[in-house]
């Protein structure tokens, strides 16, 4: 295989990764910040749930992505060409990046217009624990083989 169509494939696998690490944190937030509660499920019809979960979980997902798609880009990207493999640092990053981009709204004072139903510091630690699960997703699915695609990653295996 080409140098070139391995780092294609690795690229869709990166961005198929991120989609997943997403939806998994937007599903995560709609049970944490209780927008699906466990007995909307025995009230409701079986369809008008799935719908709502669905459509929910992509709007708030499409909503994680926006945030924190740059950021979460040159994170990878300094992981893959550092080999980083471990899920702690996945986890971490998630976490560092959840933390900022819940943040920047306390610390530059633009809170006007939020109309949730928790205090700011339960929202950042709601944000940050999707985020975690996110970026787990996201290890699961594409962090473990980082690097892998490398040139001297390559060499050195075939030379073992």
């Amino acid at each position: 295989m080409s140098d070139i169509l391995r780092l294609l494939v690795r690229m869709f696998a990166i961005f198929f990764g991120f989609f997943a690490g997403c939806l998994a944190a937007a599903l995560a937030y709609a049970f944490l910040a209780r927008l699906v509660l466990p007995e909307d499920f025995g009230r409701f019809g079986d369809l008008e749930i799935t719908l709502t979960l669905v459509i929910g979980v992509a709007g708030v997902a499409s909503l994680f992505a926006r945030a924190v798609l740059l950021p979460a880009l040159v994170m990878i990207a300094i992981f893959e060409f550092l080999r980083r493999r471990d899920w702690l640092s996945y986890a971490l990053a998630g976490a560092v990046l959840a933390l900022a981009a819940a943040g920047l709204p306390l610390a530059t004072g633009v809170t006007a217009g939020s109309t949730e139903a928790f205090e700011p510091m339960q929202m950042i630690a709601i944000r940050t624990a999707c985020a975690i699960i996110g970026a787990s997703v996201y290890w699961l699915v594409t962090g473990r083989n980082a690097g892998r695609w490398l040139p001297s990653e390559r060499a050195r295996t075939a030379g073992s």
